[in-house]
C-alpha cells in the first residue's frame, strides 16, 4: 500500500484495544478528514474518511492485489481475525479524495540510485513518456522521504515527510526535495498505475488540467530501420560480453524482467507484445520505424540499469568507446554512453 509521507496525527496503537467503528466516528469529529492505516504480520488496511462518510476502505494480503469498497465489511472482518498496529493521517479536505481514489498500481522491483541518475533528469524521462504514477524518494538517512505524483507526464504534487494535509502542489516543497537529493543523495522507487489513464486520481480543482494528446514520435526513415535494429545488436552484444564476467548472470534474462519491470514506461519493450523482439542470440528486431526510435531509446534506459545494479559501470563504459554505430542512434536522439 502507499501511504502518504507526513508524520502520523497518532500512531502505536494496537486495534485489540479500539472499537474500529467508533473509534473512526471519533475521528471524524476530531480531525475530519484522514486515513487509518493498520499493519498486521501478514495483512494491511486502509480506511480514508471525511467528517460525514468512508470514502473507501482497502484491506491487502501480502502478495495479493488490495481490495476495495465503499463500505467496511472486508475491514471489520480482518479485524476480527488478526490484530494490526494502527497509525492516523490527517489529510485536508483537498488531497483526501485524491489519496481515497488512487488507481491500483504496480512498483518496480528495482530501485534507481541519484548517483547513476538526477531526480530531474528522472522527471524529465517520465514527462516524456506521459508516465502515470508516482516516485517515491528516500533521502539518505531520511527513509520514506516524499512520494511524487504523475499524471499522463505532468507532475501534479507530493506529499513530503515535512508537510501536513496529505499534499502539496508547490514548487518550494519540490525545489526542498531536489536541494536534500542533491545534498544527501538516495534512492528512487517507480509505481505506475495500471488502470486505464482516465481513471487516474480525482485531484482538487486548483491542480486540475486539460489533457493533451502525446506529440507522436518522429518517424525514423525506413532507409534507417534496419540499421538501427543492428546498431541496438551491437549495443546489446557489448552488453553481454560486459556482464559474461559474472558467474551465473544471465544478462538477456535480466534485461527481459527490466522490460517488465518499466513496461508502463516503455510499453513498446513488452516481452509479451511484437513491437521489439530480443532474440536469443542477442540481436533486436523493431517492427517498425515509431517502434525503433523509443524502442531503442528504452533498451539502452534498461541495459544501464542492469549494468549499474551490477557494478559495471566502468568495463561497460570502457566497451562502449570502441562501439561502431554509436553516432547512428546519437543522430537519433539516443546517447549509448552514460
Amino acid at each position: 500500500m502507499l501511504l502518504p509521507r507526513e508524520k502520523p496525527f497518532l500512531s502505536g496503537l494496537n486495534s485489540y484495544y479500539l472499537d474500529i467503528e467508533k473509534f473512526i466516528q471519533h475521528l471524524q469529529g476530531e480531525i475530519g478528514t484522514g486515513c487509518l492505516y493498520g499493519k498486521g504480520a501478514d495483512q494491511e488496511l486502509m480506511v480514508y474518511f471525511d467528517e460525514a462518510d468512508i470514502v473507501r476502505g482497502l484491506t491487502q494480503n501480502k502478495g495479493e492485489h488490495a481490495l476495495a469498497s465503499e463500505q467496511l465489511d472486508h475491514v471489520f472482518a480482518a479485524l476480527t481475525q488478526r490484530s494490526f498496529q494502527v497509525s492516523v493521517y490527517y489529510l485536508d479536505a483537498d488531497s483526501i479524495f485524491f489519496w481515497g481514489q488512487l488507481p491500483t498500481f504496480r512498483r518496480a522491483k528495482s530501485q534507481l540510485s541519484s548517483s547513476k541518475v538526477s531526480l530531474p533528469d528522472l522527471v524529465f524521462r517520465l514527462c516524456q513518456k506521459k508516465f502515470s504514477g508516482f516516485i517515491e524518494v528516500d533521502v539518505r538517512g531520511r527513509s520514506n522521504c516524499a512520494v511524487l505524483f504523475f499524471h499522463q507526464g505532468e507532475r501534479r504534487g507530493g506529499s513530503y515527510y515535512w508537510g501536513t494535509g496529505g499534499f502539496s502542489a508547490l514548487d518550494d516543497d519540490y525545489n526542498t526535495l531536489l536541494g536534500m537529493i542533491q545534498k544527501s543523495g538516495g534512492t528512487y522507487g517507480l509505481g505506475y498505475f495500471t488502470n486505464d489513464p482516465a481513471a487516474a486520481p480525482a485531484l482538487p480543482p486548483a491542480l486540475s488540467a486539460e489533457q493533451e494528446e502525446p506529440p507522436a514520435l518522429a518517424a525514423v526513415p525506413a532507409r534507417q530501420l534496419e540499421a538501427i535494429d543492428q546498431a541496438v545488436s551491437e549495443f546489446i552484444a557489448l552488453y553481454q560480453e560486459t556482464a559474461a564476467s559474472k558467474s551465473g548472470f544471465e544478462p538477456l534474462l535480466e534485461l527481459k524482467l527490466k522490460f517488465i519491470d518499466f513496461v508502463s514506461i516503455y510499453p513498446v519493450l513488452d516481452p509479451y507484445g511484437k513491437a521489439c523482439i530480443l532474440h536469443a542470440d542477442g540481436s533486436v528486431s523493431f517492427a517498425d520505424d515509431i517502434a525503433a526510435k523509443a524502442g531503442a531509446e528504452g533498451l539502452v534506459d534498461c541495459v544501464w540499469m542492469v549494468i549499474e545494479e551490477q557494478k559495471l559501470h566502468k568495463k561497460f563504459k570502457a566497451a562502449l568507446k570502441n562501439m561502431a554505430a554509436k553516432d547512428l542512434l546519437r543522430s537519433n536522439g539516443i546517447e549509448v554512453e552514460r
